[in-house]
């Protein structure tokens, strides 16, 4: 595979960003998210604030239908009754990156585990 095609698959989907040496990254359908990202992540689908990521690209939250998490391809939740409610997203403006907040907690939980084994 050519370099500069390696690198591509490999930043970041969120923050556009290579990864550094030793890093680790969640792989998905459509690249990875490194753990900053992911702890950005966190923080704007709870308190919705936008937010600026390390490689400069523009973070906001998705709380209504629309764009599915591209992770897991849901855009709301089943309550227990059967009801549906939006799932709070994080979406990159300039790549398009969607992420769920669920996905987000089980990047999270891999992560630590990840980090845990090293």
């Amino acid at each position: 595979m050519p370099p500069d095609r390696e690198d591509r698959t490999m930043r970041c989907r969120f923050c556009d960003t290579p990864p550094a040496a030793g890093e680790r990254r969640v792989p998905g359908p459509a690249g990875p998210i490194c753990a900053r990202c992911v702890e950005t992540g966190l923080g704007l689908v709870r308190d919705g604030q936008p937010r600026t990521s390390r490689g400069g690209t523009d973070l906001e939250r998705l709380r209504s239908g629309g764009e599915p998490c591209e992770f897991c391809d849901r855009s709301d939740r089943r309550t227990f009754l059967g009801f549906t409610r939006s799932l709070p997203r994080m979406r990159c403006v300039q790549t398009g990156a969607v992420i769920c907040d669920d996905c987000l907690d089980r990047s999270g939980n891999l992560l630590n585990q990840a980090l845990r084994h090293v």
